[in-house]
């Protein structure tokens, strides 16, 4: 039987991420859940991990209480290969919760090594109920086989002995199965798509918007795709010569992203925000773009096909539509709902769909209400609110 749990003021709650950037506001689904309990209960305990290619290489420990940071705690600094790093994970998981010293009413676990680690504390009854919250998963996590393997092997261990797994995507559940997970002895699956906190958002009229500005926004990898915008900037600018193409965010494809930029003479197009800390200024240069951009890679290994992108709900909330990549399910949304353009993974195509919404007024002006209109369904403190729910 699944254990229920009712939170008050004084309920203990323990939340375990990873993370790329070290950020206090925004930042994505752990901090999402983080500040959704700090109007909820007085004690929140989260601990995160550095992913290998964090900027930041140790791990750490924030206490709130009452909604504010009281204490943090941080581990030392480490390096090395991944198959070192992540087991290192679940060391200074167990030594921040000696640390801790406290029973949990709710454990929240982001991936499913973070699960794992917290087992124990549930099988000692430390831990009354514990959430799986899977918000990456693909068949293909690491090209080593036997890395892949094991990684598949704590996933199923982590549905098993979860109490609940809180999906971002329906995709994912038949990924599972189709992997090997046997769904008759996994804890219920709960649908929690990633979300924005709409109340946090300023529109502006659509008169003060830059009518020429796209943006993309995320980690800078090869299969984000960002190198096709690129691409395609040449073709768009002999129709659009006004057009400026503003890129937030760091990543290992960074060099390359600059290196493809000067070589096809369109620096002076591009602008390269870098990793932006304070969140509210990412919404403000949004909310002053016109389109928002995720070009992903169609490839069997791009874990987005089985995700559901955090910046897609950032944009249409900031009243962009949508140039998107058939990649992942939120693609057929967004295109459904007239709230952006589902596109090929061409040149032909991104080109063909950017020039039309710079350029048609009408068209454009459609296709922003319907992405304001569609974020309405994407408020993440409801959408949290409703898994919880569910949970219990």
């Amino acid at each position: 039987m699944i254990s229920t749990v009712k939170l008050q003021r004084n309920s203990n709650i323990l939340i375990l991420s990873h993370f790329y950037k070290r950020t206090l506001a925004g930042g994505g689904p752990p901090q999402d859940i983080r500040d959704f309990f700090k109007l909820k209960v007085d004690n929140i305990y989260y601990i995160e991990h550095p992913f290998p290619y964090s900027d930041d290489h140790r791990s750490s420990l924030s206490i709130y209480k009452n909604g504010k940071l009281e204490k943090q705690f941080f581990a030392f600094r480490v390096f090395g290969p991944q198959v070192f790093l992540y087991p290192l994970d679940v060391i200074i998981t167990l030594y921040f919760f000696i640390r801790i010293k406290k029973k949990f009413d709710l454990c929240v676990a982001l991936d499913n090594l973070n699960t794992l680690s917290v087992l124990p504390f549930k099988k000692a009854g430390l831990i009354q109920k514990l959430v799986f919250y899977t918000i990456d998963y693909t068949p293909f996590r690491f090209k080593n086989k036997i890395l892949n393997s094991i990684y598949h092997f704590i996933d199923r261990i982590a549905c098993y002995n979860a109490d609940a797994i809180w999906v971002v995507s329906p995709r994912m559940i038949y990924a599972r199965k189709n992997n090997g997970v046997n769904s008759k002895k996994t804890a219920p699956s709960i649908s929690l798509p990633i979300g924005t906190n709409l109340e946090n958002i300023k529109l502006l009229p659509s008169n003060l918007i830059n009518r020429y500005q796209i943006v993309f926004v995320g980690i800078l990898l090869e299969k984000q795709g960002i190198q096709l915008i690129l691409e395609s900037l040449p073709r768009i600018i002999q129709s659009i010569p006004n057009l400026k193409f503003v890129i937030i965010g760091q990543g290992e494809y960074y060099s390359e992203l600059k290196i493809q930029t000067k070589k096809l003479n369109i620096e002076k197009f591009v602008t390269f925000k870098g990793f932006v800390k304070d969140h509210k200024e990412v919404e403000k240069i949004l909310c002053k773009s016109a389109v928002g951009l995720a070009p992903y890679v169609p490839t069997p290994d791009n874990f987005t096909i089985y995700a559901d992108p955090g910046k897609v709900k950032l944009y249409v909330a900031c009243g962009l539509p949508v140039v998107i990549t058939d990649v992942p399910q939120i693609a057929s949304v967004i295109d459904s709902k007239k709230a952006g353009m589902k596109v090929d993974y061409t040149v032909d195509s991104i080109a063909k769909a950017l020039v039309q919404l710079l350029s048609n007024d009408t068209l454009y002006k459609e296709f922003r209400q319907n992405a304001i209109k569609l974020s309405k369904n994407y408020d993440m403190n409801t959408l949290i609110a409703k898994a919880l729910d569910k949970t219990n």
